[in-house]
């Protein structure tokens, strides 16, 4: 468990593959007890996480946020030595479709048992004239670490041995406040930890309800939950009784996106059904078929703007090969989606690498390529929006392209340790003259960055020797940490996944609902 934790549930599943956490897995596993103090001893040193904003739709962000990795091993190892008490209290659940899945070689080592959401709902909702729909307002940055030993041990056994460090709930709990300088409000989102944490809080909740309320049928995803009734009255003491209890976790409902409704009500977002039908399944269908899909896909954009239609759009192509004849129409249409929604761009790459490597031996049109990237770098790097650029840095890796001198100057302005690491190893992969050059991450680098919010970068930049001059002020070669990760072959990029890239899978939500609840 802990080695899938490291390995495949340390970083974001947002981040493009150039990013692993492979060689510190393995690293780790090897030292077994030759591992510094740091990742050892009884009290965490507290660090702060980098942090990635990820383009979602509609136009909003969510910040990402990855751990030091010596206080995400301490969380890691913690989360594996309980997680037998972890998984009894996720299967408290009679409603959760997501309670966590482990598994030992991936793709992910926590994972929801999510898919189909459609099913589950028609079920649940069987008999019943009234639905309480919820969701929780901010629900990971809301999370009080100190709810995780009320979950695990009660409320009155975690208030009366708020020290005892043999309660699994109040060892996670101050590593979890390590990994975040202490902070003792919101979890990180990213890894996969976070997942196991929130169904730790919300599955006792749901036996609650489930036990005190007359509730018909009830479906849980995360924090986005519907129970159906046969009369009103008892929707609305369900509403009351799930305020109370998130409340005595200090968390709360979005009111935005909470209310009772009268059944029927739809099972699945409505762009969905009228998209799916026209999903393009074999090479052979015709231009206008391609033309008239896409239009659809652009009109249901405006008419649902909240929700991922392009994402879903083109996830739904899967590995479908396009005919040489079609293939200038189907670049143009795909390159145009990311204007409307950068969060398109990875599932745009992977159709687009499919192809490329497909037995119709196309060739990609690079001008119209680097036209779409370095308008999307252009708009996105000054305000920051690091995902959009760095898999547009990606991009540009994977198909040889150009990014403009305009680009890359906007690049190096950029405050994001995940779009400073992409772009420096681009830069060598590119075999440009001169190293980038940038005063914002030459600032990262002083004494004590290993431990602040630009951790990766400054690691990355100490085993490469990137910005040698101001390393030495850095002095990372006196933190034992980041000696004993460079002494043991630790690295958080794969620069073989440049050469050697192959798609999973192209994700499908399949009707998931939610507009593509996994975008």
């Amino acid at each position: 468990m802990l080695n899938a934790l490291l390995r495949y549930g340390y970083f974001p599943a947002e981040l493009p593959s150039l990013f692993s956490t492979d060689s510190f897995a393995e690293a780790i596993n090897k030292a077994k007890r030759g591992l510094p103090e740091c990742m050892t001893n009884t009290k965490a040193g507290w660090t702060q996480p980098t942090h990635h904003n990820l383009a979602r739709v509609g136009g909003l962000r969510r910040r990402l946020s990855v751990p030091n990795p010596v206080n995400y091993f301490r969380v890691a190892k913690s989360f594996a030595a309980n997680s037998a008490a972890i998984e009894t209290k996720w299967s408290e659940s009679p409603f959760s479709h997501t309670s966590p899945k482990l598994s030992s070689g991936g793709p992910r080592a926590i994972s929801p048992r999510n898919g189909d959401r459609a099913t589950p709902r028609a079920l649940a909702r069987v008999g019943a004239k009234y639905l309480l729909r919820a969701d929780i307002s901010q629900f990971y940055p809301s999370i009080y670490t100190h709810t995780i030993p009320w979950a695990l041990h009660t409320k009155e056994v975690a208030k009366r041995s708020q020290k005892d460090m043999s309660l699994a709930g109040n060892v996670l709990d101050k590593e979890l406040q390590a990994c975040q300088h202490g902070q003792t409000k919101g979890i990180s989102i990213g890894p996969d930890t976070s997942l196991g944490v929130a169904e730790l809080l919300l599955s006792p909740i749901d036996r609650r309800l489930h036990d005190e309320c007359n509730i018909n049928g009830g479906v849980r995803f995360i924090d986005d939950m519907e129970f159906s009734f046969q009369r009103l009255a008892d929707a609305e003491k369900a509403l009351a009784r799930l305020e109370a209890l998130l409340y005595e976790y200090e968390l709360q409902l979005n009111g935005n996106k909470t209310k009772i409704i009268v059944l029927p009500d739809s099972l699945d977002s409505s762009f969905v059904s009228q998209l799916r039908p026209h999903i393009p399944v074999t090479t052979t269908i015709a231009r206008s078929q391609w033309i008239d899909y896409f239009n659809r896909a652009f009109v249901l954009t405006k008419e649902f703007p909240s929700e991922g239609v392009l994402r879903y759009a083109i996830a739904s192509l899967q590995g479908l090969q396009v005919s040489p004849k079609l293939w200038e129409l189907v670049q143009s249409v795909l390159w145009q989606s990311i204007s409307s929604d950068p969060g398109c761009l990875r599932f745009v790459i992977d159709f687009l690498w499919l192809n490329l490597h497909g037995d119709n031996s196309h060739v990609l049109d690079s001008s119209m390529a680097n036209s779409a990237l370095n308008s999307l770098v252009s708009s996105s790097a000054p305000v920051g929006h690091g995902s959009e650029v760095v898999w547009s840095i990606w991009a540009a890796m994977l198909f040889n392209l150009n990014l403009s001198d305009t680009s890359w100057g906007a690049i190096t302005q950029m405050d994001d340790s995940f779009v400073a690491v992409a772009a420096l190893v681009c830069n060598k992969h590119s075999n440009l003259a001169d190293e980038l050059s940038s005063d914002i991450w030459d600032s990262w680098l002083e004494e004590g960055c290993f431990e602040q919010n630009h951790w990766l970068f400054s690691y990355e930049a100490y085993r490469n020797g990137w910005m040698a001059d101001k390393l030495t002020k850095a002095n990372l070669d006196g933190v034992v940490a980041c000696k004993f990760m460079k002494n043991t072959g630790i690295t958080f990029v794969d620069e073989q996944k440049i050469l050697n890239y192959r798609p999973a899978r192209l994700q499908s939500v399949g009707g998931g609902g939610g507009g593509g609840g996994g975008y």
